[in-house]
């Protein structure tokens, strides 16, 4: 039941909201036991794909894949030194160029407006961590641009642990120091979308990995 179910969830087909018909017709549908069918909701809910509902209108509700049942275990791997730093930050420079290129080849004009306008509101790197407000957003835009639904999910968590390792390397930067890093973000990070939007996969390439080395240099 849950190796049929699952990919119905994660591929769209069964959406977040949707109700899934009480257990007894569940039972009939896949010709399993009550038992069986109750553990297997168990199971989905268990994994965040599922929660239960209560009251009259009650019973199991898709939640789909979130990105936080993706986000803690990889959390929880680098707190206990599973994944060392170097590791992570070798795959984030994995994660992004492949992110780069990808939108390189493939963005359509909203996508360029989106990568735009992440970028835009930052223009002045006076506000002294203004690099935690865009970073992310930056990266998810760029990383729908590429038109690939895993690289996606990956890069979001990816990017989260990578921030976070790296506001707290520089938390305690002086104002200057910060404006300083704020300005060298945002260029690199303009420096990727330019040849994103030249439909330029080598020079977003480039790019990125001028990127990866400020944030090597910085944290280590």
């Amino acid at each position: 039941f849950t190796i049929r179910s699952t990919p119905k969830i994660i591929s769209g087909e069964l959406r977040p909201g949707d109700r899934l018909p009480p257990e007894r017709e569940l039972a009939e549908m896949f010709q399993r036991s009550r038992p069986v069918v109750r553990e297997a909701l168990r199971m989905l809910q268990q994994e965040g794909l599922i929660e239960t509902a209560v009251g009259s209108s009650g019973g199991a509700v898709i939640r789909g894949v979130s990105l936080k049942s993706v986000e803690e275990p990889l959390k929880n791997l680098v707190a206990m030194g599973a994944i060392n730093l170097d590791e992570l930050l070798e795959y984030r420079h994995i994660n992004d160029r492949s992110c780069a290129r990808l939108a390189a080849i493939h963005h359509t004009e909203e996508d360029a407006g989106a990568l735009r306008q992440t970028l835009e509101a930052r223009r002045q790197p006076g506000q002294l961590f203004s690099f935690q407000e865009y970073d992310v957003a930056f990266h998810s835009a760029l990383a729908k641009a590429s038109h690939n639904t895993l690289a996606s999910l990956i890069n979001d968590v990816i990017v989260r642990l990578n921030t976070d390792v790296f506001v707290e390397t520089i938390r305690d930067y002086t104002p200057e120091q910060l404006r300083e890093i704020n300005l060298r973000i945002y260029n690199t990070h303009y420096a990727i979308m330019e040849a994103v939007l030249a439909h330029d996969p080598d020079g977003a390439d480039r790019a990125v990995a001028a990127m990866v080395r400020l944030f090597q240099d910085t944290v280590h």
